[in-house]
């Protein structure tokens, strides 16, 4: 279960691992555009990371090379940042990055982060792609708003679903949000979708909700280079995913809020 966060100096470094996260992408979307490679952008959020003083959370993690996960179109998540991949006009790139506060306590290392995702446009879109993605980052807007102390994982699913459904939009269902702790990835795992189940959440949790939806099925698969998750029939994808802290009353620190982001 995930780890439950009872000291200020603990929810502080959450926090400054969350607003770590939250700059980086607000800074990649400002030169997101046509000419552009994934791994300038893994460059320029690897800077900004170890300038914070933070640790790229994802650089290393079981053996993935790179700071950002970019993925591009029909990728889903995982896309590893190349310079042989150069975006062009009508893209849409996900963007999705972890920063990390190590301490040590005890002779053992303690990890805070922060991991949140976006995907943005590259130049124009088709008006059927920015619908999918202001929906799925609408999506995660009505799991946020439905993470309150007490509800059940369902509780947050439910709303998330509710938006996929009627714009017959698949929900990958291999991957979803998970708590976070020392470890990253902790239990509890957050489906985007009903499952019936009664898990609840507890004030101190710190938990990561992130939709994806895609254009046509919710079938995905994992390419050659044993990262890359691309949907099977290889239409366009979005993911959003924010952290957040619950609190003993009332809607969840959201941790990883980027500076220009209305909620």
């Amino acid at each position: 279960m995930s780890l439950i966060v009872s000291t200020d100096q603990e929810r502080d470094l959450f926090r400054a691992a969350g607003k770590v996260a939250g700059k980086v992408l607000h800074e990649l979307s400002k030169i997101i555009a046509p000419g552009i490679t994934t791994w300038e952008l893994d460059e320029l959020a690897e800077k900004i990371i170890r300038d914070e003083g933070a640790i790229p959370t994802f650089k290393g993690y079981r053996g993935f090379p790179c700071t950002v996960c970019a993925s591009v179109n029909e990728e889903v998540v995982h896309g590893i940042p190349s310079r042989n991949k150069v975006l062009k006009e009508g893209d849409v790139i996900s963007l999705d990055v972890g920063a990390t506060f190590r301490k040590e306590s005890n002779g053992k290392k303690l990890d805070y982060i922060g991991d949140t995702a976006i995907t943005l446009p590259v130049g124009k879109i088709s008006d059927r792609v920015q619908k999918l993605l202001d929906d799925t980052q609408e999506s995660l807007y009505a799991g946020i708003r439905a993470a309150i102390a007490g509800a059940t994982l369902d509780e947050i699913a439910g709303p998330i679903e509710d938006i996929a459904k009627p714009n017959a939009y698949g929900i990958v269902r291999e991957y979803g949000g998970h708590g976070i702790g020392y470890g990253y990835h902790e239990e509890p795992f957050i489906l985007n979708y009903r499952t019936g189940s009664k898990t609840r959440l507890k004030p101190g949790m710190v938990i990561a909700i992130e939709p994806m939806f895609n254009l046509g099925s919710d079938r995905v698969k994992v390419k050659k280079d044993k990262w890359t998750v691309v949907t099977e029939d290889y239409k366009p994808s979005a993911h959003f995913e924010h952290s957040l802290l619950i609190i003993e009353d009332g809607a969840p620190e959201i941790l990883t809020r980027r500076p220009d982001e209305k909620i």
